[in-house]
């Protein structure tokens, strides 16, 4: 007897999230098959802490004022990104600082850390720094460019 689990779960930082929208960077195609595994295959289960709607947006703007993207343009990939179901969360704010101490990160990267460990659930970035100061501390946070379809 087999018995359906469900959809697998993650955590995705802003750094993955942004790579939908912007498809001249690296790990593009990792990005999106995570995407598409939530959107489409609805085999993925996407988290984040609610810091990542002030991060996407605050990215888009930085995108507007370099001329990447034009205003009317950010704003539609800012609600699509908002608006794609990824699952908001508050994580305990003592955890997250108690991580940012200990991998020697910031408060905002901690927090999808936190959320991953308390969720216990693998943490998907696109930040190199990030993924290099957790690996010798914690398993679950991972390189988006390791992420291949399940």
């Amino acid at each position: 007897m087999t018995y359906d689990v469900g959809p697998r779960r993650c955590v995705v930082d802003a750094s993955v999230v942004l790579k939908w929208q912007f498809g001249d960077e690296d790990d593009v195609a990792q990005a999106l098959a995570l995407r598409d595994a939530f959107l489409v295959d609805h085999a993925v289960e996407l988290h984040a802490p609610v810091l990542l709607a002030y991060e996407l947006t605050s990215a888009m703007r930085t995108a507007e004022r370099r001329a990447r993207v034009p205003a009317e343009m950010a704003s539609e990939a800012l609600d699509n990104m908002l608006e794609a179901g990824i699952a908001l969360h508050e994580p305990a704010p003592s955890e997250t600082l108690r991580l940012a101490r200990r991998l020697g990160i910031s408060g905002y990267d901690a927090a999808y850390v936190a959320l991953a460990a308390e969720l216990r659930v693998e943490c998907w970035s696109a930040d190199e720094r990030l993924v290099r100061a957790a690996s010798p501390h914690v398993s679950f946070v991972r390189a988006i460019s390791e992420y291949a379809s399940r």
